[in-house]
C-alpha cells in the first residue's frame, strides 16, 4: 500500500490459494493505525476493531489489578483488537482501488540478487527481474534462505495453545485479562470480535486452562479453532543482501507476549517501502534490526516475568500489579510502555 500509494505498482506474490480465513494476530497498536491512515486502513480499522480499555490481572481466585485506561486516552491512543484477517481484507480493498491485485497461488522457488537487480524465480519456472524485493515470506522464508542469511536464536521448551471461541455468558467487550497462576503457566483473554474471544495459554490446552468460574462465566458455545505451537526467538543477521530487504516473521520472531508480531511488521513494512522509495536499503537493515532486537529483548523480559514460577519473582510482581491499581502516574506509565513497545 506504501508503495502504491506513491505511485509504484508492487507485484504481490502469495502461496497461498486464497486470503487466509485465520484470526492469527489480534491486537493493533495505535502506531500501526496511524501509519495505516495514509491509505485509508486505519479509519477503516477504527470503525471494525473493538477498543481495549481495560486491562486485569489475576493471581489463582485473587484480582491484583483492575486497570481502567480510558480516563487517560483518547480514543486514538488505544490498543484495539480485530482478527488479522479482516484487517488483511481492508488492506486488499485498499489496494484493489490503487490497482493491485495479490496474486495468490505464487510460490517463489528461488531468487538471485547483486548490487542492481533481484531475479526471481516463482514455481511455474517463471523468471523475472526486479529493481527491489521486499521479503516477508514468514519464518520459514524462502529468500532468507536462498540468500544464506542465519536466522539465530532459540525455541522454547514449552508448548503454549490457542483458542478462538463463540461465548454467550457474560464478559466485557473491552476487557483485557491475564491470569497468572502460581506453576508459571499463565493464560491471556482478548475480546476479538462482538461475543468472541482469544484465548492464549502457556500449556497446550488454552480452554482446559482457564480457571473453572472464569470457564462457566464465559460459556463457550462454538470453538472456532484450537491448536499448539512451540515459541520462536529468532532474527536474521541481517534485513538486506543486494536489491533484497526482509521484513516481518521472516527478519524476526518472538513470543506472542505484549501483541508485538503484527505491529512489528507493519512498521517493517512502512519502513521498507521508505527504504525503496529513498534507495537507503543499509539504513533499513541497521534500524529495523536494532529496533526488532529491541522489541524482542523486551518482549522475552515481559514473558519471563509472567510465566515465572519463582515465589520471590511471583511476590514481586503480585505487588507491582497492586502498586498500578493505586497510583495513576505507574498506570499511565504502564500503558505509554504497552503502546510503544
Amino acid at each position: 500500500m506504501e508503495l502504491a500509494r506513491q505511485g509504484l505498482q508492487p507485484d504481490i506474490v502469495d502461496k497461498k490459494p486464497a486470503p487466509s480465513s485465520l484470526s492469527r494476530a489480534v491486537g493493533i497498536m495505535p502506531a500501526s493505525i496511524q501509519a495505516l491512515a495514509a491509505s485509508g486502513v486505519g479509519q477503516a480499522v477504527l470503525g471494525e476493531a473493538l477498543p481495549l480499555q481495560r486491562v486485569r490481572f489475576h493471581r489463582g481466585s485473587r484480582c491484583l489489578a483492575n486497570l481502567d485506561f480510558s480516563d487517560i486516552t483518547e480514543p486514538a491512543e488505544r490498543i484495539r483488537a480485530l482478527p488479522q484477517d479482516r484487517t488483511e481484507q481492508l488492506m486488499s480493498d485498499a489496494l484493489q482501488r490503487m490497482g493491485v491485485q495479490v496474486k495468490y497461488n505464487s510460490r517463489v522457488e528461488g531468487l538471485k540478487t547483486d548490487g542492481h537487480q533481484a531475479t526471481v524465480t516463482i514455481a511455474d519456472e517463471t523468471q523475472q527481474n526486479y529493481d527491489w524485493v521486499i521479503a516477508a515470506d514468514g519464518v520459514k522464508s524462502v529468500v532468507r534462505q536462498q540468500l544464506n542469511i542465519p536466522y539465530v536464536g532459540y525455541d522454547l521448551p514449552e508448548k503454549w495453545s490457542i483458542a478462538d471461541v463463540d461465548y454467550t455468558g457474560d464478559y466485557d467487550a473491552d476487557l483485557f485479562s491475564i491470569h497468572l497462576q502460581n506453576n508459571g503457566r499463565p493464560t491471556i483473554i482478548v475480546p476479538i470480535g462482538v461475543k468472541r474471544l482469544r484465548i492464549v495459554s502457556a500449556t497446550p490446552d488454552a480452554i482446559e486452562s482457564l480457571p473453572a468460574t472464569t470457564r462457566e462465566r464465559i460459556d463457550i458455545s462454538k470453538v472456532r479453532r484450537a491448536g499448539s505451537f512451540v515459541i520462536s526467538v529468532r532474527q536474521a543477521e541481517s534485513y538486506h543482501v543486494g536489491r533484497v530487504l526482509l521484513a516481518g516473521d521472516a527478519a524476526h520472531c518472538h513470543s506472542p507476549v505484549g501483541g508485538r508480531g503484527m505491529n512489528l511488521g507493519i512498521a517493517d513494512a512502512v519502513a521498507a517501502a521508505h527504504a525503496v522509495l529513498n534507495d537507503e536499503p543499509a539504513l533499513y537493515s541497521h534500524q529495523r534490526h536494532e529496533h526488532g532486537k529491541r522489541v524482542m529483548r523486551e518482549t522475552e523480559r515481559a514473558r519471563k516475568v509472567l510465566t515465572s514460577a519463582n515465589p520471590v519473582v511471583q511476590s514481586t510482581l503480585n505487588v507491582a500489579l497492586m502498586a498500578l491499581g493505586k497510583l495513576p502516574f505507574l498506570k499511565s506509565r504502564m500503558l505509554r510502555q504497552m503502546i510503544s513497545m
